[in-house]
């Protein structure tokens, strides 16, 4: 017994049953057994008990991201939120570096704690050396998906550049007018240029981003975008 505080988890998919929570929980062991960063949780342990797959894992103290913004009201200049964003790059380039596409940024997915952001949930993460068939099969227990959620779900790094680009767009939300964008299910692409006062590079890189002008290829190319808006 070490004391150390952890997260017990335990896969069980709401759609796909029995298969799904396979594909899933191979995933992510995978994925967390090859990872090493301080601001991803560690792996701990992983065990099958009376038939449920579960994970041991590193417990990361902070709220989510959803949490922050429509829970804690909390609000985010167009400055604060490129840091984030800035942060939350330095883990998704090492995740891309060694050959990891996480298909899963979402609010709920990074985590903020005295300032240091987190990512968790690497249950759909795709490892650029297995068949595509394979996560193929993963995705279509789910089959019926809404167009953006086959752009979050691509094997590809633009979709991790996607999932990035609308988790900026909630962060740069948090600060428009009083009725701000809490109230809807998903700012609209077709409103966003218009209602956002925006640095013109921070909406150029959101086109990017959003897949609207060419998309990034490299983490590190949205990295510098950022650095050379905060000069």
């Amino acid at each position: 017994m070490t004391g150390q505080l952890c997260v017990l988890k335990r896969v069980h998919p709401l759609r796909g049953g029995r298969r799904r929570a396979e594909l899933i929980y191979d995933r992510e062991l995978q994925a967390m057994t090859r990872l090493r960063h301080k601001r991803v949780p560690e792996l701990l342990e992983s065990f099958i008990y009376q038939g449920q797959r579960c994970l041991t894992m590193e417990y990361m103290q902070g709220l989510n991201i959803g949490q922050l913004l429509f829970e804690e009201e909390q609000r985010f200049t167009e400055r604060e939120a490129l840091q984030l964003i800035h942060q939350l790059l330095d883990i998704v380039e090492m995740m891309h570096n060694q050959g990891l596409i996480h298909r899963d940024i979402s609010l709920s997915n990074v985590l903020l704690h005295e300032g240091h952001v987190q990512l968790i949930d690497f249950g759909l993460t795709w490892r650029v050396e297995e068949p595509p068939a394979l996560v193929d099969e993963l995705d279509e227990l789910v089959s019926g998906d809404e167009q953006e959620k086959r752009i979050r779900r691509r094997l590809d790094v633009s979709s991790d550049f996607y999932g990035i680009g609308h988790l900026l767009l909630y962060l740069l939300y948090s600060t428009y007018g009083e009725s701000d964008a809490a109230g809807d299910s998903q700012p609209q692409e077709s409103s966003w240029e218009q209602e956002l006062q925006l640095h013109p590079r921070t909406r150029q890189m959101l086109r990017r981003l959003l897949l609207i002008d060419p998309p990034y290829r490299k983490a590190a190319e949205i990295r510098h975008e950022i650095e050379s808006i905060l000069l």
